[in-house]
């Protein structure tokens, strides 16, 4: 191997930032794993409970949403302003 082809050591700053920067990524990984399962469930949740081809009003936390739902199940959230 040439000299321009030799990995050059990593000094310990730089070994500690990629090592740092791998836990971070996996760390968000995780959490995005978990909130996809959630996310599924959620809408997997919906699809059960919503009446097949309506529109409602739903108030969360102090905010109006219109909820639309379609023959197949599919549905929308949206926030309005007002009710």
């Amino acid at each position: 191997m040439s000299e321009e082809q030799k990995p050059k050591s990593l000094d310990i700053e730089r070994r500690v930032e990629i090592s740092l920067a791998v836990q971070r990524y996996l760390r968000a990984a995780e959490q995005f794993e978990a909130a996809s399962l959630a996310f599924n469930e959620a809408c997997q949740a919906m699809r059960k409970t919503l009446p097949r081809a309506s529109r409602l009003i739903a108030n969360v936390s102090h905010q109006h949403h219109l909820v639309t739902c379609d023959l197949d199940g599919n549905f929308e959230v949206e926030t309005i302003d007002t009710v």
